[in-house]
């Protein structure tokens, strides 16, 4: 099997909203009335997302990731920069990937430039920056600019804020969108000369090409496997044909709703209620919000309407059999996840993949027992012997991670296991007795 890093994500959606059936636009994305927020329950949202983020360093993933979403229950996380900020204060060694900033919602990129460079100084070094362009979805809620040049805009800030990272200051810019006058970087961040940076993109070819050029990793959004497939064909024909060279497969990153339990059935009767949840009503949304006018060129709007992709259909009709079918999200036993995650990363070729683990409204309990039996069962056959992460092979103190136990684990036959006899007289295995067709 291929060596993959692992990143733990997870939405922190707010569960107690309507369906979508019984909202006026069938949507909850930008427009749910703020009365159905509870502060207490947001409370233990928030509590849940960061506590269950910050479990992932004691398994033994390679890194966290904090999401920005905007004006809605789809996540409680407006900013990814907060809890990257936490997260940095409550682990040790682990990466940090901040999915976000969102740099259109910055009235200067250099503000952006000083929260990264400080965030990285508070980490020591372990951030990881996602620049997405953002949801149609968001132009919505963050307004202050106009759709249309929210792509020109973007790059222009980006352009800005790499030469603040990279040329001593203060100097002068003086651009289409942006006059800074005395750009000049204060603090400085500790990796030089900055962060690793992540594109997260849907498939447009402008990305492509600037993803490419400056040797950035490109994070794809989640979409049938086909799309993914055709995105990532494509990122390497640009890589190859403009600049010469082709991507390593660390370079490509894969996101996929993952649940592991301890049969298929069972993953299936845990994970199916909550997928079905969140694609009927938090990641749906009309396209007359995804796509605001200007906010993608016509070829890119052509082809995500037309293509197979992220928004060409009402995800919210799609079956459980078409998302496992289609590859949206790896589900069942662990070694069914293995399998099927070896196929999708082979097809790929992705040297990451992005874990979505709490897969909308599921329980904390329910989340930790997939990630625990991910850790445990299935991370080690995807890494070199001893199943460190990738930060502890770089700093090899000891790091007690379950993925590291559960690879030696795996090499050992034990001379006993954990059984009890049942008031029926039947002797269980203790570890899968709750499973009522492991007995």
């Amino acid at each position: 099997m291929p060596d993959l890093e692992f990143y733990l994500f997870n939405f922190g959606s707010y569960p107690d909203v309507p369906h979508v059936d019984d909202t006026p636009r069938r949507s909850l994305y930008i427009d749910a009335p703020n009365e159905l927020y509870d502060p207490r329950k947001g409370q233990w949202v928030v509590d849940s997302y960061l506590d269950t983020l910050e479990f992932g360093e004691k398994l033994g993933f390679d890194g966290l990731c904090t999401t920005t979403q905007m004006g809605g229950p789809i996540g409680v996380t407006p900013s990814s920069m907060l809890p990257a900020a936490w997260l940095a204060a409550r682990t040790q060694r682990i990466k940090i990937v901040a999915l976000g900033p969102i740099l259109n919602t910055y009235l200067s990129p250099m503000r952006a430039a000083e929260d990264i460079a400080l965030l990285d100084t508070m980490s020591g070094g372990r951030l990881i920056v996602g620049l997405p362009m953002g949801h149609g979805q968001n132009w919505h809620a963050a307004g202050g600019m106009n759709p249309a040049y929210a792509r020109d805009r973007h790059w222009e800030a980006h352009d800005l804020m790499v030469k603040a990272f990279t040329e001593p200051g203060p100097f002068e810019w003086q651009g289409e969108f942006f006059h800074v006058p005395y750009a000049n970087l204060w603090p400085r961040p500790v990796q030089q000369p900055y962060p690793e940076i992540w594109v997260p993109a849907a498939g447009s070819r402008v990305t492509f090409e600037r993803c490419a050029r400056h040797h950035y990793t490109y994070q794809t959004l989640f979409s049938p496997k086909k799309a993914l497939l055709r995105n990532v064909t494509a990122f390497r024909k640009v890589a190859e044909e403009e600049f010469g060279y082709t991507p390593d497969p660390n370079q490509i990153v894969s996101v996929l709703f993952v649940h592991v339990a301890e049969t298929d059935q069972q993953a299936r009767l845990e994970a199916e209620p909550h997928l079905r949840w969140v694609f009927q009503n938090m990641i749906r949304a009309n396209a007359y919000d995804a796509f605001p006018p200007g906010h993608f060129s016509p070829q890119s709007l052509r082809g995500f309407l037309t293509g197979g992709g992220y928004r060409n259909r009402d995800i919210g009709d799609m079956t459980y059999e078409e998302i496992v079918d289609e590859g949206w999200g790896v589900i069942g036993s662990p070694d069914t996840v293995c399998e099927q995650l070896d196929d999708i990363v082979t097809q790929l070729g992705a040297g990451r993949v992005i874990v979505i683990a709490d897969n909308g409204a599921m329980p904390n309990w329910m989340i930790r027992k997939s990630m625990t039996l991910m850790a445990e069962q299935v991370i080690p056959r995807f890494r070199p012997p001893g199943g460190a992460p990738v930060w502890a092979r770089e700093d090899p103190r000891p790091v007690p991670t379950h993925a590291q136990l559960g690879a030696d684990l795996m090499g050992r036959t034990l001379p006993a296991h954990p059984e009890a006899v049942m008031p029926d007289g039947d002797r269980i295995d203790v570890r899968t007795g709750h499973v009522a067709d492991a007995r």
